[in-house]
């Protein structure tokens, strides 16, 4: 087992993408831990005790000079999230993704130091998957403009880790799920805690098709925790093997009509409300990539890190339910 806490003391550990989804969870986990936490956000952050926090454009190098400057680890998790946003604005997706990790690269190189960088990519970029698992080794093939994206910077990530620059690893996470400090805006994330939300309103549900395509999901307490063991792995024997990439997944498949029902059950031993699940026709300008099956192979990054999944599917919705469960009786009382 990995002594995670010893190998992070003393450390000064940055976030970029602090206030987004998984780096709201990722900075409450790290204060548990004897080290420095600098939160990095576009705009004026609540301030927390113990916590650093920049208001930093990304975009410019002298922002990265500070971080790199200043870090030993660094959590990369800002950028465009929505894959609906990467196709409405290409161009503002491209520059939110590639920039600032062609700028960390270009800082790292000029202050000739190398920290350890952690990289939030997607599973998505994998494409249109048929045989499953998906291993690591599998040939990329971004079918989105998000997934290009996110794919055009786990290059720059690798070329720079290959030529001794810095030391970065890009976990391609699978479906994250769960309650976070703070909840994602982006249009086509968070899913279950919609639905989870819907029935707690009462509302019906639909699902688009036959609901028998399958999805791999992963709490979001095991995705901090995976992003936790990256930053403090054997560097050396990932750099062996020319490739820096991890999938972050459960290791199971879930066909979304059973996680619906899942939700529901859940929700109904609270409210009494059974409510429906409707099929209906996928939208016609849906991409193909929302209809695809997708399961992760982890035993490598079982095998390098240490990290396994410890929230099965059943536990974490019923964390799911209860954490929403305390947020609409809250809601009622006020």
């Amino acid at each position: 087992m990995v002594d995670i806490s010893n190998k992070l003391e003393g450390k000064v550990v940055s976030i970029t993408g602090a206030s987004g989804y998984i780096g709201s969870a990722l900075t409450q986990e790290l204060e548990k831990y004897s080290l420095k936490i600098i939160r990095i956000s576009r705009k004026e952050l609540v301030p927390k005790d113990g916590v650093e926090d920049w208001v930093l454009d990304l975009n410019k190098k002298s922002s990265w000079i500070r971080i790199v400057n200043k870090s030993d680890i660094i959590f990369h998790l800002s950028g465009n999230t929505s894959i609906f946003n990467a196709e409405k604005d290409p161009k503002e997706s491209l520059i939110s993704t590639l920039l600032p990790v062609i700028q960390l690269i270009n800082a790292s190189k000029k202050l000739s130091r190398i920290p350890r960088v952690v990289f939030s990519s997607t599973a998505t970029v994998y494409g249109l998957t048929e045989v499953l698992p998906v291993l690591e080794t599998r040939q990329p093939n971004p079918i989105t403009t998000y997934d290009l994206h996110k794919f055009f910077a786990e290059q720059q990530l690798l070329l720079a880790s290959s030529s001794n620059i810095i030391d970065a690893i890009s976990l391609r996470l699978a479906n994250v799920y769960g309650p976070s400090p703070t909840e994602s805006l982006a249009q086509d994330r968070g899913i279950l805690s919609k639905i989870t939300r819907m029935r707690f309103e009462l509302k019906n549900l639909q699902i688009y098709g036959n609901g028998e395509y399958l999805r791999d999901y992963i709490y979001i307490d095991d995705v901090v925790n995976a992003f936790l063991h990256a930053s403090v792995m054997n560097y050396d024997i990932l750099l062996d093997r020319n490739d820096i990439t991890l999938n972050v997944a459960s290791g199971k498949g879930t066909s979304v009509k059973e996680v619906f029902n899942l939700i529901s059950n859940e929700v109904e031993k609270i409210t009494g409300f059974s409510g429906v699940i409707k099929n209906v026709a996928w939208p016609k300008e849906v991409n193909e990539i929302e209809k695809r099956n997708y399961i992760a192979s982890i035993e490598l990054i079982k095998s390098l890190t240490g990290w396994e999944p410890s929230v099965s599917l059943e536990e974490g919705i019923q964390l799911l339910v209860k954490h929403y469960s305390k947020e609409c009786i809250s809601n009622e009382v006020s």
